[in-house]
């Protein structure tokens, strides 16, 4: 991966979750980026490292504290996972002596390859300085936008309603299945 340091809002975009979450992840020291000046920087690890915490925050629910021994554990093996670069890693939990341990597999290859494909949407949120907007940033705008519109192709007015439309009903009513296996 290439190296970058991307602030807050970069990196959420690159992660594609929300800065506050991103936020959240740092403020419970589960992610631990460098600081500089107050200032968060995260570089190609530290993405790493959040993708695989948020993604076994929205997979299992885990509690922070949790959460953070996880991340504990992880980042003293992760030199290991970055030669081997393996398909999945898979956390072990025992919760007492008594009970067989949980094991839950993060997908670290494709967490990855999804981090490298993302780090454009790193350029597209730049920082702009407090207060007035700087000479020219309309033009900028527009042609960030225009470059965020190739991807997407030629979609109607009324496909993107469609779409709004979905994902906001999706939002009301969790998905909640159960299935007996045999």
């Amino acid at each position: 991966m290439q190296k970058q340091r991307l602030k807050l809002k970069q990196a959420s975009a690159v992660l594609q979750i929300e800065p506050k979450e991103l936020q959240n992840l740092v403020q419970f020291g589960i992610v631990k980026p460098k600081r500089f000046a107050g200032t968060c920087f995260f570089d190609t690890n530290t993405l790493m490292v959040a993708k695989v915490a948020f993604c076994l925050k929205e997979s299992l629910g885990t509690r922070t504290r949790v959460l953070s021994k996880l991340m504990d554990v992880f980042l003293a093996s992760e030199k290991e996972f970055k030669s081997d670069n393996p398909k999945y890693i898979v956390f072990k939990c025992r919760l007492s002596a008594e009970e067989d341990p949980i094991k839950v597999g993060v997908p670290f290859r494709a967490l990855g390859e999804q981090l490298q494909e993302q780090m454009t949407r790193a350029d597209l949120y730049r920082d702009l300085p407090r207060g007035r907007k700087r000479r020219g940033w309309k033009k900028e705008f527009l042609e960030s936008l225009t470059e965020a519109a190739k991807d997407i192709g030629e979609v109607s007015d009324e496909e993107i309603l469609q779409t709004v439309r979905a994902c906001r009903k999706e939002r009301r009513a969790p998905e909640i299945t159960v299935v007996a296996e045999r």
